[in-house]
């Protein structure tokens, strides 16, 4: 019998398209951002920067969490490259956008944010099942430990290198974005599902047969809870992070580098964990992280008052800590956010499914990028360079970070919990037959 492959043209045509994806992220969230904080140009101090930040964030997040609603319909029906290539080519459009609008970004940022945020949506929605259809079960656990050792890769190459070419000319960097997102483009076609599923897209009655099913749909409930923590925490943790750091260092090359060099010592995780990982093990995995993440931003917290050199340490010792954990975090959480649903043998269901998660993450994303933006405005009212009202967001996201960890952790048990009492029936069906 053949043994089939983890990797061929369609899987490895994922993990790129997916680099090149975070490239594109990697570009927006940490050297698009810091465009934004240095921004000038009407005379506007950080913390009105900080809220047009969040506004940007905002309309984008609440674009994505509705569009799953829209998309899901069509994507039962056609080839989801193509809505992969449609993002593909949004991503493109709104480089070019920002290559010509640089002078006049913040007019211009909800317009870039509504652009972007479809972009994303039609990309990732096609891409989400994409990956579902095209990777078997047996592989998830590798395959998504594996890309995520690619892109921690972009992760080290990229931050630092834009960010030497930024402290030269931001439209250098607009450029070879957009020339990825052409190869981005033509890497899409090149997926080919191994199997494609008979799909529904019923949002009612998917949620009446959870409602229904509640102890065997357990798992996926947490993967939901987990989404809206994630969304609370992770992304958001992004954005506060660049913040912290240009206010602090006001140099987004030193971000470039921080983010390069501490990515770096993350592939050292990753191997471990990729190494010792099972679901009986996740607890060995996940709360170490969360506790040091927490501690990270305890210690930040405190120190704010404290000087700026003590501050600036510390948020470097928190970059630090939070880039070389959070890859295990974020490994485990996209390995069950796609393969749950299959576990359970829901797989017409995998739009819905993901509609629902999506619509988790916004709500949390969501959340969280309004608190960013009242930080910024309690914060210029103050008037105080300490941005206390900044801090206590980062101390409040710090907190879902910690619930979004656990919410990982009931899903790794709960699922060991079913395994459990599969082999027990099974178990008890084979001594019956013996018996007779």
């Amino acid at each position: 019998m053949r043994k089939s492959k983890i990797f061929n043209l369609s899987s490895i045509s994922i993990v790129v398209c997916e680099c090149i994806q975070y490239a594109v992220i990697i570009f927006i969230d940490l050297f698009f951002v810091s465009n934004i904080l240095r921004n000038d140009s009407l005379g506007q101090s950080v913390n009105y920067n900080i809220i047009q930040i969040g506004i940007f964030y905002l309309i984008y997040y609440a674009i994505l969490g509705f569009s799953y609603f829209l998309t899901g319909y069509y994507l039962k029906k056609h080839n989801k490259s193509v809505f992969v290539s449609i993002g593909a080519i949004g991503y493109t459009i709104t480089i070019v956008l920002i290559y010509f609008l640089e002078n006049s970004l913040m007019t211009f940022l909800p317009l870039i944010a509504v652009i972007y945020g479809i972009s994303f949506s039609f990309f990732s929605s096609g891409y989400n099942n994409l990956t579902s259809e095209t990777i078997s079960s047996k592989h998830q656990v590798r395959f998504f430990a594996v890309k995520r050792i690619a892109l921690q890769c972009v992760y080290i190459v990229l931050p630092v290198t834009l960010g030497f070419l930024d402290s030269i000319d931001f439209s250098i960097i607009t450029i070879i974005m957009a020339v990825l997102c052409v190869v981005l483009v033509v890497f899409s076609f090149l997926i080919k599902p191994k199997q494609v599923y008979k799909l529904s897209f019923n949002i009612p009655k998917f949620y009446r047969y959870l409602k229904n099913n509640k102890q065997s749909t357990e798992p996926l409930e947490f993967v939901y809870l987990s989404n809206f923590f994630r969304g609370a925490s992770y992304d958001c943790f992004t954005t506060l992070l660049t913040i912290l750091v240009y206010i602090t260092m006001r140099s987004s090359t030193t971000l470039g580098i921080l983010q390069s060099v501490f990515t770096l010592c993350s592939i050292v995780t990753m191997f471990l964990y990729l190494r010792y990982y099972r679901k009986k093990r996740a607890k060995s995995f996940i709360f170490p992280s969360i506790i040091l993440i927490a501690i990270a931003t305890v210690a930040i917290i405190s120190v704010a008052s404290l000087g700026e050199a003590i501050f600036e340490i510390v948020v470097i010792v928190f970059y630090g800590v939070y880039t070389v954990l959070n890859v295990i975090i974020m490994s485990i959480s996209d390995s069950r956010r796609a393969s749950v649903v299959r576990i359970l043998s829901l797989h017409s269901h995998i739009l819905e499914s993901t509609a629902i998660m999506e619509f988790s993450l916004a709500l949390g994303r969501i959340m969280s990028t309004v608190l960013i933006i009242l930080a910024g405005v309690f914060d210029g009212l103050v008037g105080l360079d300490t941005h206390i009202f900044l801090l206590i967001v980062f101390g409040f996201v710090a907190v879902m970070y910690v619930l979004y960890g656990l919410m990982l952790y009931f899903i790794e048990r709960s699922l060991i919990r079913q395994d459990e009492q599969f082999h027990k029936i099974h178990v008890n069906e084979l001594f019956e037959k013996v018996e007779d």
